[in-house]
């Protein structure tokens, strides 16, 4: 029925106005047809708007199953509130973007229940960048390895026997594999799917730990192929071929990762033999402080501005990773802000600290002596024993032991903090 001041229209019911309820059945069904496989909208919608559509359509349609399957979206809560123009914290995905990559924005979103609240706050992005950089690292590491290998060794040399570890590896795959295919076929469980990636992602770093001589990288690329394969799937990169991210680290000439990598590499390989070269003189004689520090200075920022990382390993030898300058730039930025909200922290924690030992010495100023013989003490205490403590009170009554056991400790107190001011005079 339409309110006071609404348009209205004659209806065998009364006086009324075609609400939006009926303007999604019109446009849905002149598009769709007498029958929807997916219908999709907030939670909020579910009543009254879809039951209304569902009525509307049933019935002009004279079916009984207009919709096969609703799919409702949890609300989008920001700093705990759900997110509204009325609250004025409404967020565009523009503004998410100044602050966030986009790949750690879908990461938050597939840590959040699809059908559930998904919180956007500083606590959940932070969570979100975490696990992405350790995907990002993942891919970097083991990219690197397996590139490091075809560039060294045959393609022989990369198969070795299958040993303990190696079958340890391959099983923690398949239940990775077992888990995912379970969590998605359950109503899109993408939080149990991305927790079964990081568990893959940890046993394989944890595999790689035997040392690049030890490990067979073969069951290595094929973790890596199903761990990029899943993640494509999930939006996280576009590229059908690449390992990893794929086009996260194409250059901004829209040139590919391939065709990037392979102009960057060769140099890259140069400079990193060029630093272990250098590395390993300054550590056995000569002017070492200088050679270590351009080394600290080829691996901590030229390189990185080029968008190569160097890892230094205990073999000797440093491994080469490809990354996005963007991110890497981005992950500095990151670490520098965090590195100044600490030191931030400490400075204000000091301040206060010195605030309140400034405290405690003016409060020491006064001697234990002199405390119980104010003008305020002095209405309250009429008799003193030899160190100053009360004994009497006003009228001349003794105080009680307890009285006198509590005067007693403020004063001990007050002698320590007494003592700690004299000693400050004479530091």
């Amino acid at each position: 029925m339409s309110k006071p001041g609404e348009p209205r229209w004659p209806s065998p019911w009364g006086e009324g106005r075609p609400g939006w309820h009926i303007e999604c059945s019109v446009m849905a069904s002149e598009i769709l047809g007498a029958q929807i496989d997916v219908h999709v909208g907030g939670i909020d919608l579910a009543f009254p708007h879809h039951d209304n559509e569902l009525c509307q359509s049933e019935a002009h349609f004279e079916n009984h199953q207009w919709v096969n399957y609703f799919m409702h979206a949890g609300h989008l809560n920001i700093e705990g509130l759900k997110m509204s123009k009325s609250l004025k914290n409404f967020i565009t995905i523009k503004e998410a973007l100044n602050k966030y990559s986009s790949r750690q924005i879908r990461t938050l979103f597939l840590l959040s229940q699809w059908n559930k609240p998904l919180f956007f706050d500083a606590k959940s992005m932070e969570e979100a960048i975490v696990i992405e950089k350790s995907l990002s690292n993942f891919f970097a590491n083991t990219t690197a390895l397996l590139r490091e290998f075809r560039l060294r060794q045959s393609e022989s040399d990369a198969c070795r026997h299958t040993l303990a570890p190696e079958l340890d590896l391959l099983e923690a795959l398949k239940d990775a594999k077992s888990q995912v295919h379970s969590a998605l076929l359950d109503s899109f469980d993408t939080p149990t799917a991305m927790r079964a990636i990081q568990e893959i992602v940890s046993r394989t770093n944890t595999y790689l730990q035997r040392g690049r001589d030890n490990i067979d990288l073969q069951i290595v690329q094929t973790v890596v192929e199903y761990v990029s394969r899943i993640m494509r799937m999930f939006g996280m990169s576009n590229e059908s071929s690449a390992l990893g991210w794929g086009s996260s680290a194409a250059s901004s000439d829209g040139q590919g990762a391939a065709d990037r990598e392979s102009i960057l590499l060769p140099v890259a390989r140069v400079l990193s033999d060029f630093r272990d070269v250098v590395r390993e003189l300054a550590l056995s004689g000569g002017d070492k402080q200088a050679l270590l520090k351009l080394c600290d200075k080829i691996r901590d920022s030229d390189l990185p501005e080029l968008g190569v990382i160097i890892d230094d390993h205990g073999d000797g030898r440093a491994l080469v990773k490809i990354a996005d300058p963007e991110e890497i730039q981005r992950d500095r930025e990151r670490q520098e802000a965090e590195i100044a909200q600490r030191l931030l922290t400490k400075q204000l924690q000091a301040q206060k600290a010195e605030e309140k030992r400034q405290g405690r010495l003016a409060k020491g100023k006064q001697s234990p002596e002199e405390m119980f013989r104010t003008p305020e003490m002095l209405e309250l205490y009429s008799a003193w024993d030899e160190h100053g403590i009360p004994t009497k009170d006003k009228a001349g009554e003794e105080l009680t032991k307890n009285k006198v056991k509590k005067l007693a400790k403020e004063y001990d107190a007050q002698k320590k903090l007494h003592e700690k001011y004299l000693e400050s005079l004479n530091a």
